[in-house]
């Protein structure tokens, strides 16, 4: 029987990022360990809907409307001492509520996506009213002193290059397990790109581009940028995946009916990995989500004005893995759209078979397996002191 009876996983629904990632390890552990109970707690949603609905509501618009301001602040939480009274204070967000949750629950191990449960459950074993094990699940190619407590006892990164960042730190090297940042089975199995082509009446002979704007359908210019496409004097067919903006998808569904090329507009997609399979290049923002199934489905990736802060960290992680290329403004995705569609399409097969040395497979399996590894240890030393 396996060591982890109970797994208690705090997310945030900021983005889709966090939630997915928690979504896979649950998943994942179904299969390694069927009678494992797994709770995933929208952190912030449960302990303060209100505050929840307004940063929320604040992180959406500032990231659309005012992405230099995100910046600024992302810059200067990173600042922020751990023994500081702000960050005393964002560590004791909830916290009682979270040691009801953890009394009650009884986790043999917590998992945290998001940065700030991490922090409450760091403060919590310092104030020893727990000392369950935690693993932090670090979901961008960026490190930011939000993930990093001195309580953790595992960090899952998505690179080499987040784990060097971690040791620059003071985290020490056997506290960082390089995993892969964990993303659905889907995307990581076998596909017949000829099948799914004909499922969504694409031509085989016209290269492919997809348009993802995030969950939200955020990312500055997109409708210009998909008018242009859909306008493109070269061969081409345009996939558009527009989330939960529905304003979005109406202005592209009414274009969508002059382009001169092949167009598909989709809304919210759950098989996100079958557009990405009939793709030859995706254009997109750089979230941590987005760019790990691209990498899985070996996708190379235009990334177009990424937001200050992890979003500019992914994407420099990406264009210096030769994965990528960075547009910061329409000029520059025509320029790139050109160069890699028309004049040089062997780069984009380069970037195509450069994803190989990049990407990480099995993330979410790798995360699970070391989470019973947790339990397991614990239990065993649970075991030695009780026979001393």
């Amino acid at each position: 029987m396996s060591p982890l009876s109970r797994l208690l996983v705090l997310s945030a629904s900021y983005g889709e990022g966090h939630q997915q990632a928690a979504y896979a390890v649950r998943d994942a552990l179904a299969i390694q360990s069927p009678q494992t109970q797994v709770e995933v707690m929208d952190y912030m949603r449960t302990v303060h809907p209100v505050l929840d609905s307004v940063a929320k509501y604040c992180y959406l618009k500032s990231v659309r409307f005012a992405p230099a301001l995100y910046g600024w602040f992302y810059r200067g939480t990173s600042q922020i001492p751990p023994s500081s009274l702000i960050q005393r204070q964002l560590n004791s967000l909830g916290i009682d509520e979270l040691a009801g949750m953890l009394q009650r629950f009884q986790p043999d191990v917590v998992l945290s996506t998001f940065p700030t449960p991490a922090g409450v459950v760091s403060f919590l074993k310092q104030q020893r009213r727990t000392d369950v094990p935690l693993a932090t699940v670090i979901t961008d190619h960026a490190v930011h002193s939000q993930w990093i407590h001195p309580l953790t006892d595992i960090y899952f990164v998505g690179s080499q290059y987040v784990r060097r960042g971690l040791l620059a730190r003071g985290i020490p090297d056997d506290h960082i397990r390089v995993s892969g940042i964990p993303i659905r089975p889907a995307f990581e199995r076998p596909f017949d790109r000829s099948a799914l082509q004909q499922k969504h009446g694409l031509d085989p002979g016209r290269p492919t581009v997809l348009v993802m704007g995030g969950a939200y359908g955020v990312m500055g210019d997109i409708v210009q940028i998909c008018e242009e496409l859909f306008q493109y004097p070269h061969p081409v067919q345009v996939l558009v995946v527009t989330g939960r903006n529905e304003r979005l998808y109406a202005q592209l569904t009414a274009s969508q009916r002059h382009a001169a090329n092949p167009v598909r507009v989709y809304g919210f997609v759950s098989e996100v990995w079958e557009l990405m399979a009939v793709s030859d290049l995706i254009l997109t923002k750089a979230g941590g989500l987005t760019i790990s199934e691209a990498l899985a489905m070996q996708l190379p990736m235009l990334l177009y004005r990424p937001i200050p802060g992890q979003e500019v960290q992914n994407a420099k992680f990406l264009v210096a893995s030769g994965v990528a290329v960075l547009a910061r403004n329409r000029r520059q995705v025509s320029e790139h759209l050109y160069e890699l569609l028309v004049r040089r399409p062997e780069k984009r097969l380069l970037m195509r078979s450069r994803t190989q040395r990049v990407r990480k497979l099995n993330a979410a399996q790798e995360i699970a397996a070391g989470l019973i590894e947790i339990a397991n240890r614990c239990q065993a030393r649970a075991h030695y002191s009780y026979q001393s």
